[in-house]
């Protein structure tokens, strides 16, 4: 039996949301919904961010306790909010997942900042973490640990939430003293080659922590963390247990978690004072959603095509302008971002056949600001001007909601039946697009609801669902 001693026992734990199970798509609808709500008196924000909580799935029948719970989750894990003294708005976590809809890249965000101790739990159980010395960054331990065991074992690793909870996650010898990934790493394999089971009595638990979780909570903070990683698109899992190893397609984005440090240090001042109030750590919280929302575009996380796509799509353009246009150079820039690029290849995919019109195919820069990402053609001598918004996520979304510019509603107005917006849905086994043409006469229809932020809602009546068409080796 492996068990952590005694007085290096101590629990690491966080806000566990309700909704985890559907977080995905919690996050996309809060995100798209709050993220252009002008700064409110806190009160008034509150009361609007529960009405848009109502208004999700059944929550039409859910109790103000869990809305409360809800809205206090996601503000305190997520950091969707931040706070002056006397108004709430929304954070550039909201903003950006709303925006963008690439939910790999959100959880990236989310792992990069999260750390122990950290505002997304109480201020007295900061204090706890921090008169136990706790300083300690998941994500990229994690990281180094698979990569650290990988080399101890000469072929690809991975580990359980049991293991990482058991070896790393409550052990201080690891989260206060710095035992090294490489260190647990070795302990993991050794528990392996001996085959030791780990101890999980209610005992352990009663150790300095002062925390009494039942028997079920154990590994649960580790897997949850393990998991918001393999929804970050940094980790696979496998397995009916779940074994968590390193996705080596997203090396890009794992290399600049293990190169690149940051770590919220207001709470640094605190470790070697003998008492510590719980008034000061509240004082300093606004600072802690401030930090975690104040990265600016990392572009390791962006969703990024894989080798072969990319390869693939700039051979199909190279194709058609050397064919169409007797021109051996493809404009800079056309390949680039994910949805668009995918979207380019099929327009000229989807006129293949009908048209050799294809050179008037292109992406727009977006410094130029027409109101639309793509200028693509009909079969006949029309033009098709095609906004695109992608959602990304590991497994199938029922997400319906995106956000749209007043530029592009303008534009939508302006172009009429040749506008179209292109809804890009894409997870681990499909890739599909709601197209929606003239999303303005749509509208009037009564077929898309639109809110006065422009975020818009569609149905099965505001267009088609459409595969997309990709390359076929």
């Amino acid at each position: 039996m492996y068990k952590i001693p005694d007085k290096y026992f101590f629990r690491l734990h966080h806000v566990r949301p309700r909704f985890k199970n559907d977080v995905e798509e919690v996050l996309l609808y809060v995100a798209t919904s709050i993220s252009e709500m002008e700064a409110l008196p806190k009160k008034d924000f509150k009361k609007i961010l529960n009405d848009v909580l109502f208004k999700f799935k059944k929550n039409s029948t859910s109790t103000q306790k869990t809305i409360d719970n809800w809205r206090t989750e996601i503000s305190a894990l997520f950091a969707f909010i931040q706070e002056s003294d006397t108004t709430s708005f929304s954070g550039k976590m909201a903003i950006r997942l709303a925006d963008n809809q690439y939910l790999d890249e959100f959880f990236n965000y989310f792992l990069y900042s999260f750390q122990y101790p950290g505002g997304h739990i109480k201020s007295q159980n900061v204090v706890n973490q921090i008169k136990h010395g706790v300083k300690f960054k998941p994500c990229s331990f994690i990281l180094s640990l698979l990569i650290e065991a990988e080399k101890l074992t000469g072929k690809p690793f991975s580990i359980t939430a049991e293991e990482l909870t058991q070896c790393a996650y409550y052990d201080l010898r690891v989260t206060r003293d710095g035992r090294s990934p490489n260190d647990v790493a070795k302990i993991i394999i050794k528990n392996r080659k001996d085959k030791l089971k780990y101890d999980h009595k209610y005992d352990q638990l009663k150790s300095t922590s002062g925390n009494f979780p039942s028997k079920g909570d154990v590994n649960r903070y580790a897997g949850d963390i393990l998991d918001y990683m393999v929804l970050a698109n940094l980790l696979n899992h496998k397995g009916t247990g779940y074994y968590y190893y390193l996705n080596k397609e997203a090396l890009t984005a794992i290399n600049f978690h293990l190169k690149n440090s940051s770590w919220f240090s207001e709470y640094d001042g605190f470790y070697d004072k003998p008492t510590i109030e719980t008034s000061d750590i509240t004082k300093i919280e606004t600072n802690w959603f401030d930090f975690v929302n104040s990265f600016d575009e990392i572009e390791a996380f962006s969703p990024q095509l894989n080798k072969q796509e990319e390869e693939n799509i700039s051979k199909l353009i190279q194709e058609y302008y050397t064919r169409l246009k007797g021109d051996k150079k493809v404009p800079t820039k056309i390949i680039g971002d994910y949805g668009e690029s995918l979207i380019l290849a099929h327009e000229y995919l989807r006129t293949k056949e009908k048209s050799k019109r294809q050179h008037l195919i292109n992406k727009i820069p977006t410094p130029l600001g027409v109101g639309y990402d793509i200028q693509s053609i009909e079969i006949e001598s029309k033009k098709r001007y095609i906004e695109v918004k992608t959602t990304k996520s590991k497994k199938a979304l029922m997400n319906n909601r995106f956000k749209l510019t007043p530029n592009e509603w303008d534009t939508a107005e302006t172009v009429g039946k040749n506008y179209f917006i292109y809804y890009l849905v894409v997870n681990e086994n499909s890739k599909n697009i709601f197209v929606i043409n003239d999303p303005v006469s749509e509208y009037n229809k009564g077929h898309l609801k639109i809110d006065k932020n422009l975020v818009v809602e569609f149905s099965k009546k505001s267009g088609q669902w459409q595969k997309l068409i990709e390359i076929q080796n």
